[in-house]
């Protein structure tokens, strides 16, 4: 595991390293939403939500439509990309707990059409930190804005979980 996620001021600032060569810098632009900025390959994406009210999310390439990150209710949100036969591939995140009750370290595997394995993302906190770790399984796809995507689909999971444990009531 040679990729690794380096989280910068406040959450806001983001970089993937590859053997300590940065290959993607992003940015959330605003603290309080959940937009976020990527720049990869010369080309500007952007993961922005579709409206106010709506839960779900589009992938924009230099202002164009490239996917979407619906919600599925039984599922949880997910990827749907944009193919250039009109095919839409989707992507979902498996998510796994190792260690014991009360230890964070999780694997986020994201899955291609919900079975194949594309890469794996080795989650942990420690010592007032995140620790992430990304791990390519799939050797012939190399695409480094997937990595993104399943970053955002992790943080959607994370949050989702930590609203359903929140005790309401008196």
């Amino acid at each position: 595991m040679n990729i690794k996620v380096n989280i910068e001021k406040n959450n806001k600032d983001f970089q993937i390293l590859k053997d300590n060569e940065v290959i993607i810098k992003g940015v959330k632009p605003k603290w309080y939403s959940q937009q976020i900025r990527f720049f990869y390959n010369n080309r500007t994406y952007e993961i922005k939500k579709k409206s106010f009210w709506s839960s779900e999310h589009i992938i924009l390439q230099s202002g164009s439509l490239i996917g979407s990150i619906p919600f599925n209710w039984k599922k949880g949100h997910y990827i749907e990309l944009d193919e250039q036969n009109g095919v839409k591939k989707q992507y979902w995140l498996g998510e796994k707990k190792k260690g014991g009750t009360f230890s964070s370290d999780t694997i986020y595997t994201l899955l291609e059409g919900g079975t194949k394995s594309i890469l794996e993302i080795h989650y942990s906190w420690k010592k007032w930190k995140e620790h992430m770790e990304i791990e390519i399984l799939d050797k012939n796809d190399d695409s480094y804005e997937l990595l993104i995507y399943a970053l955002f689909l992790m943080r959607q999971k994370q949050q989702a979980a930590a609203s359903a444990t929140t005790f309401v009531g008196g």
